[in-house]
């Protein structure tokens, strides 16, 4: 070990001292610690903490690595506290789920996440970029604090996509999903400077890659329902094009039919909905954007059922800020798969020792 190692483990043992006799959120404590590292390039640093139920103390836990040297970990238990290491009488391991690089994440994080990744059929992508996200942020934590204002207006996303429009709701929702105001402060925050980080790596790039991009972009607003059987599916749409059947009063029958018994994944989409050229499997892209409004496509088959579709119109793309949000999270996108191919991902969780 170097003897700048050596500085940096006495440094950081001064500092959990001091935060001994503090009494800062786990956040604040860690962002301290992180901050006297950082001026040691060299030395790459993770903390591990823990707050008392009991009396809301924090403990702390660094590792500190030199690669191709190794690890030194530096922890401080004040008098008539716990040490870290025999905190839960378990490994620390046995609380992880996944690693991605040197970034951990806990079975803990990664159900605060799944309120908010349910939906998606990729949830281990979204965990390892979860981590992947988590592992930017840290490397320059001030540079993406949100303010206040940033901070608000995504925990009024978060209410709004959930209907908890009241305190009463807000209060009832974390009760029912065993979390705290501070947890979901917490989570909250974590995403407004995901945020933060998406607009700074982006920034800049957004009209080039439109102007690039541009068809990818156009929209097409369309109609779609979801029928049992080909043969349904396929009367419903010599039906449409004959003008024999009504768009909505089609769409009320399928809602209304006895024994529906949707799974998550099977839900039919909604009726009308706005699509991306580029958010659509090529096939159907050129489908759907090379027809004129009114067309009835013919059936496809999806999880969900038979699917029958209308196209209503067609709109070309203009960068508008709708179109500079999806061309911000596309470049975002293509970031992230840029990190996670060179990411060591070891999933830890269900080994067994």
């Amino acid at each position: 070990m170097n003897s700048e190692i050596s500085k940096t483990t006495i440094e950081i043992l001064d500092e959990m001292v001091r935060l001994a006799g503090e009494r800062l959120s786990p956040r604040d404590g860690e962002r301290r610690l992180r901050q006297v590292a950082r001026d040691n390039k060299s030395v790459e640093l993770d903390v591990l903490w823990e707050q008392e139920a009991m009396n809301g103390g924090v403990h702390y836990d660094a590792l500190l690595r030199v690669p191709g040297q190794g690890t030194v970990s530096v922890g401080y238990c004040p008098d008539r506290g716990v040490p870290w290491a025999l905190r839960g009488a378990f490994r620390w391991s046995e609380n992880e789920m996944l690693r991605v690089n040197e970034k951990r994440m806990t079975i803990p994080d990664v159900v605060a996440l799944l309120d908010f990744l349910w939906d998606t059929p990729y949830l281990t992508d979204r965990l390892v970029e979860t981590a992947l996200v988590a592992e930017a942020l840290e490397r320059d934590p001030a540079a993406f604090e949100p303010t206040r204002e940033e901070l608000q207006t995504a925990v009024d996303g978060f209410r709004k996509r959930r209907g908890l429009f009241t305190a009463e709701a807000t209060m009832r929702w974390l009760e029912q999903h065993g979390t705290t105001v501070q947890s979901l402060e917490q989570l909250v925050d974590g995403f407004a400077r995901a945020t933060k980080l998406r607009d700074h790596v982006t920034a800049g790039r957004e009209e080039a890659y439109f102007a690039e991009h541009r068809a990818e972009f156009d929209t097409a607003v369309i109609a779609r329902i979801v029928v049992p059987g080909r043969e349904r599916a396929l009367s419903l749409c010599a039906g449409l094009r004959a003008g024999e059947v009504d768009l909505l009063d089609a769409a009320a029958t399928v809602l209304r039919a006895p024994g529906r018994t949707d799974l998550p994944w099977q839900q039919p989409p909604p009726l009308l909905a706005r699509v991306r050229r580029g958010d659509l499997p090529e096939a159907r892209a050129a489908a759907v954007f090379g027809s004129a409004p009114g067309t009835v496509l013919d059936p496809l088959d999806t999880p969900a059922g038979h699917e029958v579709l209308v196209v209503r119109a067609i709109e070309p793309a203009t960068f508008d800020p709708a179109t500079r949000r999806a061309v911000r999270d596309r470049l975002f996108e293509a970031w992230l798969a840029e990190r996670r191919a060179a990411a060591k991902i070891r999933w830890i969780w269900g080994q067994q020792p």
